[in-house]
């Protein structure tokens, strides 16, 4: 594979992104149970089987609101043989000194071929040259591709929210420290 370019996005890479579709297709969920007792309060996950393969449409942002973002340098572009293959916004939040991804991906036909491997390599020295500790992302609960990536690249686990996409499908939270 030739050499991926990964940073900020520009204007001029902004209908590329614009018209990406990042949906997947998953054959598992990840089911929420919630128990509450006396003085206690207990959310578990368990992997679920579904019957069959399902395709889950991709939360964008809105066209204005990721030209907006990318105006803020809050995107990260792909790049891979002169097209945008994928994007990543960021938000670094200082409060708790970790760089948050918020949402994006790479285009399904360059997925298993190591440039997601690629891109949260550059997000981990672009959070490492800011001195931040973390690094937070979010995924639905029915993107198991997505949080087996994750697992297998050392995040954990760490919190969920639900109602959390305009889906209003859970989301879940994996963090990874990286000092």
């Amino acid at each position: 594979m030739a050499e991926i370019e990964i940073g900020a996005a520009t204007l001029d890479e902004f209908p590329q992104i614009a018209k990406m579709d990042l949906s997947f297709e998953s054959e598992y969920v990840w089911k929420t149970q919630m128990l509450e007792g006396l003085g206690s309060f207990e959310a578990s996950f368990q992997r679920i089987r579904l019957p069959k393969t399902i395709r889950v449409s991709f939360q964008a942002y809105s066209t204005a609101n990721m030209e907006a973002l990318i105006r803020q340098h809050q995107v990260l572009s792909v790049r891979y043989e002169d097209k945008v293959i994928g994007y990543l916004r960021l938000e670094q939040d200082e409060t708790v000194n970790r760089l948050v991804l918020k949402t994006g991906g790479v285009m399904p036909e360059y997925r298993n071929k190591g440039v997601g491997t690629v891109l949260l390599e550059r997000v981990s020295e672009i959070a490492r040259s800011n001195n931040l500790r973390s690094l937070v992302c979010m995924v639905q609960a029915k993107n198991d591709p997505a949080i087996h990536f994750l697992m297998a690249r050392g995040f954990v686990f760490c919190g969920y929210q639900e109602f959390f996409f305009r889906n209003m499908e859970i989301g879940l939270f994996f963090s990874k420290n990286i000092r």
